[in-house]
């Protein structure tokens, strides 16, 4: 078996220890665990986890969050009009929240640990998604004007639509994040096409 280059070695540790410390943050809390606690899963010293992150258990949060969010969300972004435009109200309707509902759920212990601990925390990736979920609303907001323009939905307050849409979402991913169970729906997608078949039927004239 070929031994691992020095810097494929660096990139196995610098990973072992982010999974180590977002699994810990999860059963412990952020601040329930030790450097210790971390570098010990992994049979290294101390000073190990500051030669990666300098900025000790704060810069794994952070980079923990930007690895996983940063790709989803730039997905979330060129969601454009051209991408959506062509398909019937409900299609695109699925497509954005599938979408949004893999950036929050797709990870759902650095969720849970950012959901319990958020107050804690002054970290840009954090604030970033409060920007994105409220960019998000104004897009969607948009996107039905459009829809409306074209005739397939009344006048209404399109940007209370959309926070209303959004909500509903909001407690299927409540109901994963903190385990309990505020919808019954067997599984995500048959949710969000209830969800979207009842909201589009309020929508229209």
């Amino acid at each position: 078996m070929a031994q691992l280059s020095r810097k494929e070695q660096a990139s196995a540790t610098r990973e072992k220890l982010l999974i180590t410390a977002k699994n810990l943050f999860a059963e412990m809390g952020y601040h329930g665990t030790p450097v210790r606690a971390i570098t010990r899963q992994i049979q290294k010293g101390d000073g190990i986890l500051y030669h990666y992150f300098p900025g000790g258990k704060q810069e794994i949060m952070s980079v923990l969050l930007r690895e996983s969010f940063e790709h989803r969300v730039q997905e979330i972004k060129q969601l454009t009009n051209e991408t959506i435009e062509h398909l019937p109200l409900r299609d695109a309707l699925l497509v954005i929240l599938g979408k949004i509902n893999e950036l929050f759920l797709d990870d759902l212990d650095l969720m849970r640990i950012l959901f319990r601990e958020n107050e804690l925390f002054d970290l840009e990736e954090a604030k970033q998604l409060s920007v994105l979920m409220s960019e998000q609303v104004e897009s969607i907001a948009e996107f039905l004007r459009r829809r409306h323009a074209r005739g397939e939905i009344r006048f209404m307050n399109f940007t209370f639509a959309a926070r209303q849409l959004l909500s509903i979402w909001m407690q299927h991913s409540f109901s994963c994040i903190v385990g309990i169970k505020v919808v019954t729906a067997p599984d995500v997608s048959a949710y969000l096409e209830e969800m979207v078949d009842f909201t589009v039927s309020l929508w229209q004239a």
